[in-house]
Parts: C-alpha cells; sequence; structure tokens
C-alpha cells in the first residue's frame, strides 16, 4: 500500500511539477558590430587601431600589407562569463608574393586591452618616421605588444588562425600571464585544426565560453577547451599582416574582413554596462564640408593637380559628346555636297562629249591652243618691250657720252643724228604698236566669234531638244 502510494506521488510530480526555467538569452549590442559596420557604434564603443578601419562592407581587419598590425578592442568589460560570441571572417590571400607568419587572433582577456595598446600604437604604429625608417616594429614589441599585434603574457583565451611554417592552422590557447608564446614557438598549439582560413570564403565561427569550458565550433569542425573562466573579461581582434625576406610593394598578404560580431549572453545578470545614448551629430551642409586629411596632408599640390587635370579631362570629354551632333550634322552635308559636285563633274562631261559628238570638233584641245596662242602671245609682247627698253637705255647712255667727251661744235651734229636716230626709234615703235595692236584686235575678235558661234550652236541644241 506504501509503495502505491508513493509511485502515485511520483507520477503526479512528473506530470504537473513546473517545468525548470530555460536560460534567457540575451544580445550584447554593446559588445556587437554590424555589418556593415556603423562607425558611431564603434567609435563609442571599440577602441581601433593601425590597419583596423571600417569599411562600406565590412570591417576590415587587414588590407594585406605585409609588417603592418591592426587591433580592435572593446572599451568596457562583459560581466558574465556564460555566454557565446559568434562572428563572420573572411581571409583571402594574396598573390604574387608568399608571406609567413601571418595571421589573426580573437581574444577574451582579463586585461584592459585599450590601454594596452593605445599609448604604444600613437607612439610606434601611427608614428609616420618610425614606420618610413621600418624601427616601429622594434619599439612596439618592445613594449610586450609582439603576439599579432597583442601582448604574449596575455591572461586569458585566445584562438589564433596562423599562416605558419606548418601550414594554415586554427588553435586555441589559454595563458594565466605566465607564458609567452610566439608564432613559431607555442603556437600554434596542439589543440588546433588543419584548416585553409585563406580560401577567400565566408567562415562562420561560434565561440561558447562557459564557467567551466570553452566551446569552438567552425564550419563543423569543433576545439573544446576545459578551463575556469571569470567575468570581466574584453574581447576582441588583432592581426599581422607577415613578412617576406625580399618584399615587393606590390604583392599583398592575406585581406581579413569581419562581416558582423554577435555576443549573446546565457546567465541571468545584464552581461555589459550600460550604454548612454549620445545624442547623433547632426548633418554638416555639403557646402561647410571640410576634407581635413585632404587639406592638411604633404601631397595636397598633387591633389589639386589631379582635380584640375580632372576637370579638363571632364570638360573635354563634355565638349567631344555635346559637338559630336553637330560634327556628324557637317560631315552628312559635305558628303552630300561633294555628292551633288560629283553629280555637276558627271553632267558636264556628258555634255561636254554631246558637244564634241555634234560638233565634231575637241573643245579640250581648241580651248588649248588658244590658250597655247594666248601664252606664245604674251610671251612676244613681253620680248618686243623688253627690246624697246633695251634701246633706250642705250639711247641715254649715248646722250651722256655725247655731253661728257664732245665740244659745243660737235655736239650740234651728234644732236642731228641722235634726232634722226630718235626719229627713226620713234617711227618703228609706233609700227611695232599699230601691228600689235592689230594683232590684240585681232585676237579678240576671233575669240568673241568663236563665243558667239559656240552660244548660237547651244542654243540651236537646246531648241531641238526641247522640241
Amino acid at each position: 500500500m506504501a509503495r502505491s502510494v508513493a509511485l502515485l506521488r511520483t507520477l503526479f510530480l512528473y506530470l504537473f511539477a513546473p517545468a525548470p526555467l530555460a536560460r534567457a538569452q540575451k544580445i550584447l549590442f554593446g559588445h556587437s558590430i554590424s555589418n556593415p559596420p556603423d562607425v558611431n557604434h564603434l567609435a563609442k564603443t571599440w577602441h581601433l587601431t593601425g590597419t583596423a578601419m571600417p569599411s562600406h562592407r565590412a570591417l576590415i581587419l587587414s588590407p594585406g600589407v605585409a609588417d603592418r598590425i591592426g587591433t580592435i578592442f572593446s572599451r568596457s568589460p562583459l560581466t558574465t562569463n556564460d555566454f557565446e560570441v559568434s562572428f563572420t571572417i573572411s581571409a583571402k590571400a594574396g598573390a604574387p608574393g608568399t608571406f609567413v607568419n601571418d595571421g589573426f587572433a580573437f581574444w577574451y582577456v582579463q586585461d584592459n586591452a585599450t590601454q594596452l595598446v593605445q599609448g604604444p600604437s600613437e607612439e610606434h604604429t601611427h608614428n609616420q618616421d618610425e614606420i618610413m625608417a621600418g624601427s616601429w616594429q622594434t619599439n612596439y614589441a618592445n613594449k610586450g605588444l609582439n603576439l599579432l599585434g597583442f601582448a604574449s603574457a596575455y591572461k586569458g583565451f585566445g584562438l589564433f588562425f596562423l599562416n605558419g611554417e606548418g601550414g594554415k592552422t586554427i588553435s586555441t590557447k589559454m595563458n594565466d600571464g605566465s607564458l609567452t608564446p610566439l608564432v613559431g614557438n607555442g603556437l600554434p598549439d596542439k589543440n588546433q585544426l588543419k584548416l585553409d582560413y585563406q580560401s577567400g570564403k565566408d567562415m562562420l565561427v561560434n565561440i561558447r565560453i562557459k564557467p567551466e569550458k570553452i566551446e569552438v565550433r567552425i564550419d563543423g569542425d569543433a576545439l573544446e577547451v576545459q578551463t575556469m573562466t571569470q567575468p570581466g573579461g574584453y574581447i576582441g581582434f588583432s592581426c599581422y599582416g607577415g613578412s617576406k625576406e625580399q618584399y615587393n610593394p606590390k604583392e599583398r598578404s592575406a585581406v581579413i574582413e569581419l562581416k558582423g560580431l554577435k555576443v549573446t549572453n546565457y546567465a541571468s545578470g545584464e552581461g555589459e554596462a550600460a550604454i548612454e545614448e549620445t545624442e547623433k551629430p547632426k548633418a554638416i551642409p555639403a557646402g561647410e564640408k571640410e576634407d581635413v586629411l585632404g587639406s592638411h596632408s604633404s601631397f595636397k599640390s598633387h591633389r589639386d593637380e589631379s582635380e584640375a587635370i580632372k576637370e579638363l579631362s571632364n570638360m573635354v570629354f563634355k565638349l567631344v559628346v555635346e559637338t559630336r551632333p553637330t560634327r556628324e550634322q557637317m560631315k552628312a552635308s559635305i558628303d552630300s555636297l561633294s555628292k551633288r559636285v560629283q553629280s555637276v563633274e558627271r553632267s558636264f562631261q556628258m555634255l561636254q562629249a554631246e558637244i564634241e559628238k555634234k560638233s565634231g570638233h575637241k573643245l579640250n584641245e581648241e580651248f588649248a591652243a588658244i590658250k597655247k596662242d594666248l601664252v606664245q602671245l604674251h610671251s612676244e609682247a613681253h620680248k618686243s618691250h623688253a627690246e624697246r627698253g633695251q634701246k633706250l637705255e642705250i639711247l641715254h647712255s649715248s646722250i651722256a657720252e655725247v655731253k661728257t667727251s664732245s665740244n659745243a661744235g660737235e655736239i650740234s651734229g651728234h644732236l642731228d643724228s641722235l634726232s634722226d636716230s630718235n626719229a627713226k626709234v620713234i617711227d618703228q615703235l609706233t609700227g611695232e604698236h599699230q601691228r600689235m595692236f592689230g594683232f590684240y584686235i585681232g585676237a579678240i575678235a576671233f575669240i568673241v566669234v568663236s563665243g558667239l558661234s559656240l552660244y548660237h550652236k547651244f542654243s540651236c541644241w537646246e531648241k531641238k531638244h526641247v522640241l
């Protein structure tokens, strides 16, 4: 009887007892990053250095430049040790160079990472003189930041994506600050996956951090670390572009992009400090905006020249485009005029052939003969004019000779002879002039008569064709 009562009680409790409450899941927006990233949210809750920068499509951790680092860490700690971090990462290897020891890491550390990297970054990684001299990396590492841009003696958890001598690996490692692992010396850890994370494909990474262990899932593969985690840690990423013995500036290492980060709290508390709402900056009118980098850069003159060349190119392009219809119209008009001229030439040729056929004369040859006669007539006139000028020069020279070499008695005799010679010359010139005038009159009469006869023939032919 007692056993039956106990069984009934157990069955009643099993059927009607309330189920245990499921753990509440809450997205921690203060430690999450949208895709594409919100620059105002990044500036308020995250600290970025080096090559880490937002773009219109993702958060770029590394643009593929060798010997450069980039970091992004949360400014405030997580107040929970029971949460999940989920992010999508894309890494595409550069070409054609091959770089070693490049990679990136996800961190959950008890150190205030922002305070650790802020000062050294401002002094060295953002120092133009040290970057040009190549001394920034040594000075930065001397501050203890010698593991993919972060401290090797970290306190917490690290998930490392490495491209080393052993190939491409993904590994985890816990550290309490007593170890100083480096790439190639302690990393990658034995707890690793052989996975080509630089294939260029989007890769989903889930990191489940629990009080007693950490589980990592990457596209079906998993890693697990048995450890005791503590709340109050900071999350973030760091990356290093790799190195090469002979570096060519045109070569690129892997381009790494973070395409969204979501942190979900599984504990009962808030999981993060409250984020103060800040007023969004007012939109600046287009006319009042200032390009600070462009106006204060050392390459401002080059940019001004480029802008002038760009404006000139736009003006030339605009002129070419706007005048193209006019040019096409002019070309069409010229082509049409050329066709008309060719048609008129063909008509004249046909008319000439018809005239030659009807008259039995070759007009071209007759006009050529007339032209030849006129040219010959012009040459004869020019020749006779030259002869007359030569005779006048001889006459003037004779008169001058008489004046200088003869006495008064002899002058009268010479003058008489000269008068006779002059009279003969004048008679000869008059006769020659009359002959030439008559020849000119005859030539003009011949041309007029020929023209009238041709006109008469054309009129007769036109009447015949009309009739």
